[in-house]
């Protein structure tokens, strides 16, 4: 099964600049929620203008 990260982010030089991003993760959903942390940690360090302020698993 196909599950999806959706990560709620904005602009570190403007709050009011959000958007949402998506990131795909094959297994089951407890494999999405394990490395769920990681993946929006690595995808924060290689968009460094945004932060992350929320994210959850969902069914892609």
């Amino acid at each position: 099964m196909l599950f999806a990260i959706v990560m709620n982010v904005c602009l570190q030089a403007d709050a009011a600049q959000c958007r949402q991003e998506r990131i795909e993760i094959a297994g089951q959903a407890l494999a999405c929620l394990v490395n769920g942390q990681p993946a929006v940690v690595e995808w924060g360090q290689d968009h460094p203008g945004w932060i992350v302020k929320s994210w959850k698993c969902r069914p892609a």
